[in-house]
This record gives C-alpha cells, sequence and structure tokens, in this order.
C-alpha cells in the first residue's frame, strides 16, 4: 500500500507519503524460504513563507523467519546511500560476515530531518541529519550522518547533490551523494 499526497507539481512545496508493504515466501508456495517481511515508511515536506522547507522520513522494516540464513540477501535489510543514512556508501551499514562483507539484517530503522533554504527561485540549499541502521540485534548502535546540499529545480524535478559526513565514524571522509526527483 501506498500513498502520496502533494502540491506544487515538480517541486512539492507540501505533502506526504506512507507506505506499507508485506511479502511472503514459504515453501509450500514454491520457495526455498519461509519469511514474511514487513516494512513501512513515511515522509512528511512542509514549506512556511515560501523559503523555508522542512522533510522529516523514518523506515522501517523486520523479517520473521526461523531459518535468517535461508533469506536471500535481496531480501534482507541494508541502510546507507543517498536515500538512507547519507554519509555512509549504498547498503554498507548492515551485520557483516566473518569476511567483513555486508549480508544484511533483520530489522531496519531510519530516519531524516533536513532543513532547505529557498535561495533563488530555482535553487535551495539544505542541511541534514540522517541516522538508523539494519541490525540483528537492538542492542547495535545506530549510525548518523550530516551534511549540507544544494538542490536545483529543473524542469523535470529537483537534482540533488549533498556533502555528508558519517558522524558516528572518527575520521570519516566525507562522502558526496546525488538524486534525482520528488522529495516524497
Amino acid at each position: 500500500l501506498d500513498r502520496v499526497r502533494s502540491k506544487g507539481g515538480v517541486d512539492p512545496f507540501w505533502g506526504d507519503r506512507q507506505y506499507y508493504q508485506t511479502e511472503l515466501a514459504s515453501s509450500r508456495l514454491l520457495s526455498d524460504a519461509d519469511f514474511i517481511s514487513v516494512r513501512a515508511g513515511f515522509r512528511l515536506l512542509r514549506t512556511v513563507k515560501d523559503r523555508h522547507q522542512f522533510l522529516l522520513r523514518t523506515d522501517g522494516g523486520a523479517i520473521m523467519t526461523d531459518n535468517f540464513d535461508d533469506v536471500p540477501l535481496t531480501m534482507r535489510f541494508f541502510a546507507g546511500g543517498d536515500q538512507s543514512v547519507r554519509g555512509y556508501d549504498y547498503k554498507s551499514l548492515s551485520p557483516r560476515d566473518a569476511n567483513g562483507i555486508a549480508v544484511g539484517g533483520h530489522y531496519l530503522a531510519t530516519g531524516s530531518a533536513e532543513y532547505g533554504y529557498t535561495l533563488f527561485p530555482r535553487w535551495r540549499i539544505a542541511v541534514f541529519s540522517d541516522t538508523g541502521n539494519a541490525f540483528d540485534s537492538v542492542r547495535e548502535p545506530f549510525k548518523t550522518g550530516a551534511g549540507v546540499g544544494v538542490r536545483w529545480i529543473s524542469p523535470v524535478g529537483p537534482i540533488r547533490l549533498d556533502l555528508a559526513w558519517a558522524v558516528s565514524e572518527p575520521d570519516a571522509a566525507f562522502r558526496v551523494h546525488f538524486s534525482m526527483g520528488p522529495n516524497l
């Protein structure tokens, strides 16, 4: 289920999005694994006095299974990247195997807060903070990224360029994140 409400065309100034997703696999239905995966997310976008834009985002998920090793990597949870926790590589946040390779987690929890200020009619600057992780145990720490960005409102929608730092990692270099399309 997915519901999007917005006002403002290719560069919305107001809107929200909710999504709820459930996936089921069963050995009784020609699958190699038995599991249920649930995921949900919410986005809230508000603009105040035509110049101040606030975007809040949260995503969460869980996989229920008796044998997690049977769950395909493509169905497991990962965090990090342009649409998740900026400051970290795409899908780099998750439990790792003995070789240090990210293998995905049972659970996902991420959140983001962003403030944008319109400098000129088609240009906006932004500051943001993201936090979250994909994990197997609630004892695993969340990772936090923060940064600054610029948004150009092109004829086909916003184009975003962000410089983000992995705040949770000492001595981490900044990362460049590039994305296109509406915030919702």
